[in-house]
């Protein structure tokens, strides 16, 4: 049960990030003080949001070295952020929990069903680090952006882990470019076991949300399309056939809904 209550500014220093949820549509951030109270700010918080983006930057050294390979300035987009959480985020969430609602109990029962829902609504939170200029280039990024982008998952991990937020959460943020395969990214460590239903939830509704949103780079695409870009992955042994079948079965929920 959530304690609906806006954080006093003398407390904001000691607040953390505890999660996102989601009430009559609309995103809100849950926010934990010191004393374990836990308050909802909506996206539009855009100062409590770079106020805690700062706060968790300055409490993993991780962050900035990790920005510093590319030459990178912590410089925090409040901005995508908020259009993050009012749209890809918060669609990501809501497919990724339709997804799981379509699996068998047997798959239901390997993964946490609210580990899903907060993973998915922070997986992206790692772009309020990554330069506009890249997140938003109206073409295709060339190998230095490519790689620049690619680190947005590993930061969302670093940031999120100096919430106090469980591993398997923090896991889920790390690895949701990952397939079956295992050629995405960030690389699998060999002595390290990941759920790879849970990873493919949200991986494959994170896809399927970048697919039906318009892009600077291209157009927005129908449900058949996406669907069909996405059955070519799972040919070619990237996505698991259930969970595609998964989000077959509820895109059109998808679609009546936005």
């Amino acid at each position: 049960m959530f304690l609906l209550k806006a954080p006093k500014k003398s407390d904001n220093h000691e607040m953390k990030l505890a999660g996102a949820v989601q009430i009559s549509g609309k995103t809100f951030f849950a926010y934990k003080d010191s004393l374990g109270k836990i308050s909802l700010k909506s996206e539009r918080e855009e100062k409590l949001q770079k106020a805690m983006i700062k706060k968790m930057i300055s409490l993993n050294p991780a962050i900035k070295r990790l920005l510093g390979r590319y030459k990178l300035k912590p410089n925090i987009d409040t901005k995508t952020l908020k259009e993050l959480a009012g749209g890809h985020m918060n669609d990501t969430c809501k497919i990724a929990m339709g997804i799981y609602s379509k699996l068998s109990e047997r798959l239901k029962s390997s993964v946490d069903g609210k580990t899903i829902k907060e993973a998915s609504m922070l997986h992206d939170l790692g772009k309020v680090l990554i330069p506009s200029n890249v997140l938003n280039k109206p073409a295709k990024l060339n190998p230095k952006e490519r790689a620049i982008m690619n680190i947005h998952s590993m930061l969302g991990y670093e940031l999120l882990k100096t919430q106090g937020i469980d591993e398997e959460t923090l896991n889920l943020v790390k690895y949701h470019h990952q397939n079956l395969k295992h050629t995405g990214y960030p690389v699998i460590s060999d002595n390290y076991s990941i759920s790879d239903i849970g990873v493919q939830i949200i991986s494959t509704a994170d896809k399927y949300s970048a697919l039906r949103e318009a892009r600077v780079y291209r157009r927005k695409l129908s449900r058949i399309e996406s669907l069909l870009i996405l059955y070519k992955e799972v040919l070619e042994g990237k996505i698991h056939k259930d969970i595609y079948k998964a989000l077959f079965s509820y895109a059109a929920e998808f679609d009546k809904a936005a």
